[in-house]
C-alpha cells in the first residue's frame, strides 16, 4: 500500500471540510468531494491496518471492492435519506462512489513496501 497516497487523499478530504467550514468550497467539489474519497480512505485504512496487522501481502479483491461500492450506495442513497433528513437522495453519488471505488483499485490497492 501506498502510504503517502493515503495521506495525501485524507489530507484532501481535511482541505474539503476545511473549506466547506469556511463556505468557500464551489459547489461541485462540496457536493462530490466527499462521496469521490469516501471509498478509497475507508479501504485505504482497512488496508493499511490488515497489512499492518496480518499479511503484508494482502489486497481488496474487485469483489470485495465492488461489494463495497454497492453496500455504500444502497445504504447512503437508499435507506439512509428514507429515515433521516441529514442524508438526501442523489443517484450521481454512486457514480462518484464507484469513481472513488475504481481510484482505490488502480492507486491504493497495492501489497505493503517492506
Amino acid at each position: 500500500m501506498k502510504i503517502r497516497r493515503l495521506a495525501i487523499i485524507s489530507l484532501l478530504f481535511v482541505i474539503d471540510k476545511t473549506l466547506q467550514f469556511f463556505c468557500v468550497s464551489p459547489t461541485w467539489f462540496n457536493n462530490y468531494a466527499d462521496d469521490f474519497l469516501f471509498i478509497p480512505i475507508s479501504l485505504g485504512y482497512a488496508l493499511a491496518a490488515h497489512q499492518y496487522f496480518v499479511s503484508k501481502h494482502f489486497v481488496f479483491s474487485f469483489w470485495q471492492i465492488t461489494a463495497t461500492w454497492l453496500i455504500f450506495s444502497v445504504l447512503f442513497e437508499g435507506i439512509y435519506p428514507q429515515y433521516s433528513l441529514q442524508f438526501t437522495r442523489d443517484y450521481w453519488d454512486i457514480l462518484v462512489y464507484g469513481l472513488g471505488a475504481i481510484f482505490f483499485k488502480l492507486y491504493l490497492n497495492q501489497g505493503a513496501t517492506n
